[in-house]
Formats: structure tokens, sequence, C-alpha cells
């Protein structure tokens, strides 16, 4: 027994020393040692999980990526474009102005050159038919007011502004045959619309005439209506209205020319015809003819 128990000891003694070289690791020649393992430490709790449950986000944080700022060498360089050059649009091109506007402009500079009015512009005030739309306004040397048959009435607004406001010292009151309304008032117009019926009524006319003798007297009543209107600048001399026919077809014998029927009610042709001589539009009512130069214009 003794024997047994001194040679289970021997053998024990042998097996220690290899177990604890097992357990020892080999470290190659030349090589560092490791460290010696160190305790794991609990990973720190998440910031949103010290919150209350009730505070806490939904899902944790995403992390956002952000790119890595470039150095100044190699930013990229900001190409500013270049300057356009300024190219000055072209002016709007006018519309092109009816043949008896036209000879009405060229009657006002006639009758009232730019020196004698200080070169004030617009100097002429035409009231002349529109059978399209309308149009008022300055064009050019000449205010324009239309409206269906050259009528004062309707178009006493504009007229009363450029006489009164802009003091443009001549009125001209333009007929032409293509004035449609003034043809329409010859014959029955009971079936247009009451608002067309309405424009017609004022244009007193014979319903048996001619349309030139339509047109014609429809301009002389519109002269008329025009000079006791505006008898005061009238009677001072600063003020003249004229009425005249743009014969277009001929039918006075003055083809494509104006024709002045009337200044300031006269309409004695030997009359119309000196006056328009002289220059001495102004105040012929009274029969005084007076002188452009002296007219204060």
């Amino acid at each position: 027994m003794t024997s047994y128990l001194a040679a289970l000891a021997a053998t024990c003694g042998l097996l220690l020393p290899a177990l604890s070289l097992a357990q020892t690791p080999v470290i190659a020649h030349g090589a560092v040692a490791p460290e010696a393992a160190k305790p794991a430490v609990a990973a720190p709790e998440a910031a949103h999980e010290k919150l209350s449950p009730s505070m806490r986000p939904l899902s944790p944080p995403v992390p956002v990526y952000h790119p890595p700022r470039r150095l100044p060498q190699q930013a990229v360089h900001y190409a500013k474009p270049a300057a356009k050059r300024q190219q000055h649009a072209a002016p709007a091109r006018q519309p092109a102005m009816a043949p008896s506007l036209r000879a009405a402009a060229a009657l006002g500079k006639r009758l009232l050159p730019p020196a004698a009015h200080a070169g004030k512009s617009p100097r002429l005030t035409v009231l002349a038919c529109a059978d399209g739309a309308p149009r008022h306004g300055a064009q050019g040397a000449l205010y324009l007011v239309q409206n269906p048959g050259n009528q004062l009435l309707l178009g006493e607004a504009g007229v009363s502004h450029a006489v009164r406001q802009l003091r443009t010292p001549l009125l001209l009151v333009l007929a032409s045959a293509d004035c449609k309304a003034v043809n329409t008032a010859r014959g029955d117009f009971s079936a247009l619309p009451l608002a067309e019926q309405a424009t017609l009524l004022s244009i007193n006319v014979d319903k048996g005439g001619t349309p030139l003798s339509a047109q014609l007297d429809n301009l002389d009543n519109q002269v008329e209506a025009a000079v006791l209107l505006y008898g005061g600048e009238v009677e001072a001399g600063r003020l003249s209205v004229i009425g005249a026919y743009y014969d277009a077809a001929g039918q006075l014998g003055k083809r494509g020319q104006l024709v002045v029927t009337s200044i300031n009610g006269e309409r004695d042709k030997a009359t119309i015809a000196r006056l328009l001589r002289q220059r001495a539009v102004f105040n012929a009512a009274t029969g005084i003819g007076t002188p452009l130069a002296g007219a204060g214009h």
C-alpha cells in the first residue's frame, strides 16, 4: 500500500509541471509579450437610454455622415460667368398710322408749326370714328380719341382732357366714308343689340340720304357741338375746332386728301380757303380770324 501511494505521488509530480508549461504562452524570439488580459468593462449606457421611457426617442439616433472639409488648395475655384454685353432692345414699333390720321397730322403741322407753339406735343386733338377697338391717347404730335361715329357725346371725356388739361390748340373732327356707324345709322338697326342701338341713336342723320351726305351731316353736327361746348376757348383764341373729311375715294374731287369743311362753325368755302391760307384759324367763329402770331400760341 505504501508503495502504491508513493508511485501515485511521483506520477502527479511529473504531470503538474507539464500542465503548467501547457498553460504558459510560447513567445517567439524577438516578440513582445502581450499585456495581461484586462477585465472586461461594461459598455457605457447610451444617452437616450438614460432618459425616462416617456422621453426616449422612437429609435436610436442615426449617425450623420459629414464629408471631409476640403483644404483651400483642394477647393474648386468659382468661375464667374462672362459679363453679357448690354444689348439695347429695339423700341417697340408703333402700328402704322391710317392715311386719314397722317393727313390730319400734316394739317396740324401746317396750321401750327412747332416753332409757333414752343415745340409742345401733342398740338392737335383728333376725334375720329372707330369701327374696331377704340384707341385713345397721344399718337406723336396728335392726341387721338376714337368712338363709333366720331361723336363728341361718346368721347367728351378724352377730348376735354386734351383741350382743357393738355391745352391742345387744335381740335379736328375727322370723318370718312369708312365710318360704318354712320352708314348703319342711315338704315333700320332695330335688330342690333340694345347697347349698339343706344350708340347709334345719338347719330342724327337723314335716313333717306346718301352715304356721303350722312357723313358730312354728322361731321357738321359734331363740330357744332364742340364749338358750343368749348365756346370760351374758341372765342378767347385758345382753340380752333376744325371739321374735315378724308376723301379716300375722290367723292369730293380731292382723292386721298383731307378736305376742310368748317372752321369753328364757319362753312363758307371762300372764307375757309382764306383762313387756311393765312393760317388764321383761331377765333374764326366771330369773323375776326386772329392770325397765328397774335393768337398767343
